[in-house]
């Protein structure tokens, strides 16, 4: 929010979808990042080794986090967050069923 609140306050009020993989396996992640060459999400991470390795412990990455602290902020007055692009790395069934999950829940609320 503090990212997007800074952008807004820089002149872009372009709406902003922020990516997150969706239903995928850590190993699976890590294995197509260091395929794809991620330099500067290496060298994000390389500043915060704390989130990094947090990431490899039990439990320790998943979306529903963000998405969880995100949502309410999305469509609120100033906000210029639009949603969610989820990546899916070729995992559709899971993801989709993971997205229909998260829908439910919301639509529940």
């Amino acid at each position: 929010m503090d990212w997007a609140r800074k952008i807004r306050s820089r002149g872009v009020d372009l709406p902003v979808r922020v990516g997150i993989p969706g239903a995928v396996s850590r190993q699976k992640l890590v294995r197509i990042t260091a395929g794809i060459g991620l330099g500067q999400s290496a060298r994000f991470l390389k500043k915060q080794q704390n989130m990094f390795w947090r990431f490899f412990l039990p439990g320790g990455y998943s979306p529903n986090r963000l998405i969880r602290r995100l949502t309410p902020s999305f469509g609120r007055a100033g906000s210029n967050l639009a949603g969610f692009h989820v990546f899916t790395f070729n995992e559709l069934e899971k993801t989709q069923a993971w997205r229909r999950e998260w829908i439910d829940r919301l639509e529940a609320s």
